[in-house]
């Protein structure tokens, strides 16, 4: 199985996943602001979120060969 048939199959475990780190880093960065790592991480947690949905919108059906 390949990463793309793999992230296809998963993907509605993975977009879950990806709302909770937005969630995640809005969080982080709400109620840790003003000190400088924490906003850092926040907006690096809500980045990635944000970037795996816009790779699981984007992923097509794998095509399967039956030969």
């Amino acid at each position: 199985m390949k990463a793309n048939e793999y992230i296809y199959l998963n993907r509605k475990k993975f977009l879950i996943s990806s709302l909770f780190l937005i969630i995640l880093g809005i969080v982080i960065s709400y109620f840790n602001y003003g000190t400088e790592p924490w906003e850092t991480v926040g907006g690096f947690t809500c980045g990635l979120g944000f970037g795996l949905i816009l790779i699981f919108i984007g992923i097509k059906s794998p095509k399967t060969n039956d030969n």
